[in-house]
């Protein structure tokens, strides 16, 4: 594993994880290795940066990817891991609205501002999932220019509007807090039904599309049209693809270790041009140069290609452990 860097509190856009569903995870897992059989092989290994032992042979027999049993169980592992982490951050935009009517109910502007920015980043994190299913998904992330004929603006964007210029914010809030158990009802249903596009492939898939979708969208078109905070949008879409490939990081380690430690590298350098940016919160968009969005997107880029490369070895490894 690569080593923690420590980053201001304020930029944290991560949520701690319910400590028991994965210890749970876990300990099955260990229960799994200790009456499983496994096959002799010849290996080395070495130790990460973090002091953990890993093997440096890759299971691969022949040029084919083997479906090893430790690499069954840290697929299964990446799995729970990311449906639980998502399934947060679900909860986490449902408590984030509600926050931010009670706020508006009371006056509170400067707390609605804040929980309006919170509710931003956990929708950032999930985006890519929800896109996947346009017809299912609620107009909460339209943008004024998006919205259909016929349609009104509504969602998080219509109550950014309110809150920074002006509009009907009680109106629109109390639209964006109805829409949010539809949100949650998305998350949880691939959650309990669609296993499959959870495989490590697809949580590292996910990161790959949320990286693209910060250079190809969030540093080109002005996503906080009316609080000009955009650098919300790139913080926690790629703190979001961080934490994916931090999922599968330990599969992918036994893997191809040397791949791995290439997108480390790549995600560590982009988390420090993304941090020299300044705090999301309050650094309007404005004030970042054309050069430090160039220097960005390269990085973006580039760990977003690696990560690919690496993703794309992981296809054997299906849900909990089985085949694709």
């Amino acid at each position: 594993m690569r080593p923690v860097t420590t980053t201001p509190p304020a930029r944290s856009r991560r949520r701690a994880l319910p400590v028991g569903a994965v210890l749970s995870v876990i300990f099955g897992l260990m229960a799994a290795g200790c009456s499983a059989s496994a096959a002799p092989t010849s290996s080395t290994s070495r130790t990460t940066a973090a002091g953990r032992t890993v093997s440096t042979t890759p299971p691969f027999d022949g040029g084919k990817p083997t479906l090893d049993a430790p690499g069954q169980r840290l697929a299964t592992l990446a799995t729970v891991t990311y449906r639980v982490q998502l399934s947060a951050t679900a909860a986490g935009f449902t408590s984030a609205t509600n926050s931010l009517q009670a706020d508006v109910a009371s006056g509170d502007l400067g707390a609605a501002r804040t929980d309006e920015l919170t509710a931003q980043a956990d929708y950032d994190a999930i985006r890519t999932l929800q896109s996947s299913a346009p017809a299912d998904v609620p107009h909460i992330d339209e943008l004024s220019s998006e919205v259909a004929p016929g349609q009104s603006f509504t969602g998080l964007h219509a109550v950014e509007r309110d809150l920074w210029a002006s509009g009907p914010l009680a109106t629109d809030v109390a639209d964006l807090v109805g829409q949010t158990p539809i949100q949650h009802l998305l998350m949880a249903r691939p959650l309990l039904v669609v296993h499959q596009q959870f495989s490590p492939e697809a949580i590292g898939t996910a990161a790959v599309n949320e990286l693209t979708w910060v250079v190809d969208e969030a540093l080109v078109i002005q996503q906080e049209q009316y609080s000009h905070l955009g650098l919300v949008d790139v913080d926690a879409t790629i703190a979001a693809a961080d934490q994916a490939f931090t999922d599968i990081e330990p599969l992918s380690e036994r893997v191809d270790p040397n791949l791995t430690a290439t997108v480390a590298t790549d995600f560590a350098a982009l988390q420090s041009d993304d941090h020299a940016l300044g705090d999301p919160t309050s650094v309007v968009d404005g004030a970042v140069t054309a050069d430090a969005r160039l220097q960005l997107a390269r990085q973006l880029d580039a760990t977003a290609s690696t990560l690919a490369r690496l993703t794309a070895l992981l296809t054997p490894y299906g849900t909990n452990g089985g085949g694709s």
